[in-house]
């Protein structure tokens, strides 16, 4: 009676002389919860006051004209924000800041060319956030205009560039050099050594070696040029120089990080895979392609995202190797908030840049997960 009860329900599980599975009872799967949220309890409770609780504290602080020294804290609403955006005589033009602009440009078409065989939806979302920073690069004060805080935008700038800059630079030398040492060939564990050594340095240690090795007058690479008759080159007192100088400090203590991670991909990657292509008549660039590229896909999310944050959030090499100098060639965002709010004493603004560049880093690195996603 049973079975035949069961197989008019169900006459493959009949056929097949199968008990279909039973749900779990409510209590168990009430108590799985309970014990889930147990364990969750301590990290979400440390997550909410070390992360969330700062977030929601700069919110509320932005709100006001919050002196560090003053007892009084006056509610002005979105004056702060105002001050940061705002300013008269507020232009666009398409030839402003032609040269980064085009850079721009040229990333996100390098971009859509990379993503050629992907979905056109991931290749629009590419394509309007690169059209949408060239656009919002063209904003400037126009003749006789001027911003409210000057000092803002130009610090957004910098850390633009040196994010554009440095990422793709500490992604790519990274992966080259995960591919290099990834052999089986005798001392591959010294050379692994010494490409991640940097890394370990603390930052102090990192911008007194090359502010030592930049010097003009007493600096090792002023030293080699002096070899052949050449003078020093004033790295960090040149404003065409020094945030040049600062990118490649950042990539030479950065890129070992990356290349562990990119090294751990690689070596997760099924070697039947290559040898299936290679048995196809697949040379090294299509292996690349088709097999390395695909099984990197979880890593490269990592590290972009990972090292997008990390350079938006660039502040010790700058501080201590230029002070933001010369002039504002290199000042960052980061520098920007520390100086408003702990030597000008507006911490109220500065939590309101703090909470700008707080949603910046997110959603990029949304469009990135999300673009990543689909890519994979």
């Amino acid at each position: 009676m049973t079975m035949s009860t069961r197989s008019a329900a169900d006459p493959s599980a009949a056929d097949a002389g199968v008990r279909t599975p039973r749900r779990a009872p409510r209590r168990t799967r009430d108590r799985n919860i309970v014990d889930g949220a147990l364990f969750l309890a301590p990290f979400m409770v440390v997550y909410a006051i070390f992360l969330l609780g700062p977030v929601v504290q700069a919110i509320y602080m932005s709100g006001f004209n919050w002196d560090l020294l003053s007892p009084i804290r006056e509610a002005i609403g979105l004056e702060n924000y105002v001050r940061m955006f705002g300013g008269t005589g507020i232009t666009w033009s398409a030839t402003h800041d032609l040269g980064a602009r085009a850079a721009v440009l040229a990333l996100t078409a390098g971009g859509v060319w990379l993503l050629r065989r992907r979905s056109t939806r991931v290749r629009a979302v590419v394509l309007t956030a690169g059209v949408v920073l060239w656009a919002l690069m063209g904003i400037h004060a126009g003749p006789g205009g001027s911003w409210n805080d000057e000092i803002f935008w130009i610090s957004l700038r910098n850390t633009l560039v040196f994010t554009i800059v440095s990422t793709p630079l500490l992604i790519g030398l990274g992966l080259g050099l995960a591919l290099l040492v990834n052999t089986k060939g005798r001392g591959r564990a010294v050379y692994r050594a010494v490409f991640f050594l940097p890394y370990v340095l603390p930052i102090s240690a990192v911008t007194l070696i090359w502010s030592y090795l930049l010097n003009p007058d007493r600096g090792l690479i002023a030293g080699f040029l002096g070899w052949f008759g050449l003078e020093g080159i004033p790295w960090l007192s040149s404003p065409a120089l020094a945030m040049p100088a600062i990118i490649v400090t950042s990539v030479w203590w950065g890129v070992g990080f990356n290349m562990v991670l990119f090294l751990a991909g690689l070596q997760d990657i099924e070697p039947s895979y290559y040898e299936a292509a290679s048995l196809d008549g697949a040379n090294w660039w299509e292996r690349f392609r088709h097999v390395t590229v695909p099984g990197l896909s979880h890593v490269t999310i990592l590290v972009a995202v990972t090292q997008f944050i990390a350079s938006f959030q660039i502040f010790g090499q700058v501080y201590i190797m230029t002070r933001g100098g010369p002039g504002t060639a290199t000042i960052v965002l980061i520098q920007h908030i520390y100086e408003t709010g702990f030597k000008n004493y507006q911490l109220g603004y500065a939590a309101a840049v703090s909470v700008f560049l707080f949603v910046v880093m997110a959603a990029v690195s949304a469009i990135q997960f999300r673009v990543m996603a689909r890519t994979s």
